[in-house]
């Protein structure tokens, strides 16, 4: 667990806090997982359907088989191996955020802080995940 995760589990009930750290390990990403899939199937795009994002897995699949693999898919591959293990750890803090919604206090709680996130970055679509973010 980050320390990110750690500070929002202060936010969290006492009585809802082994449900909260047992839906983070269902829905997180394993960062040393995702650099082994990354380096070995990485160059068709398997780390991408690992992270739930199978479009862009597709993609890198269809430009390998295709021919225009060694112009698109290798330099993604290459890049991706060093960013791989970051991106894990702002997905799995992005969903303790998110997580910590679900299991807060309604309205006595203070607001949990944001994750960090770089700038001119997208947060990482959480898919699969039942929990809705208030706004």
């Amino acid at each position: 667990m980050t320390p990110y995760v750690e500070l929002l589990m202060q936010y969290v009930r006492p009585e809802s806090q082994g449900a909260f750290y047992y839906d983070f390990r269902r829905f997180a990403k394993d960062p040393n997982v995702a650099l082994l899939l990354t380096i070995l199937l990485g160059i068709i795009g398997g780390e991408a359907y690992y992270m739930g994002e199978w479009k862009r897995g597709l993609l890198m699949s269809f430009a390998m088989f295709s021919g225009i693999g060694l112009f698109v898919s290798i330099p993604v591959w290459i890049a991706r191996c060093f960013t791989i293990t970051s991106e894990c750890e702002t997905y799995n803090d992005f969903l303790a955020y998110t997580l910590a919604y679900r299991y807060l206090p309604a309205g006595t709680a203070p607001e949990p802080p944001q994750p960090a996130t770089p700038q001119n970055r997208p947060r990482p679509n959480i898919s699969n995940l039942p929990v809705s973010v208030r706004a």
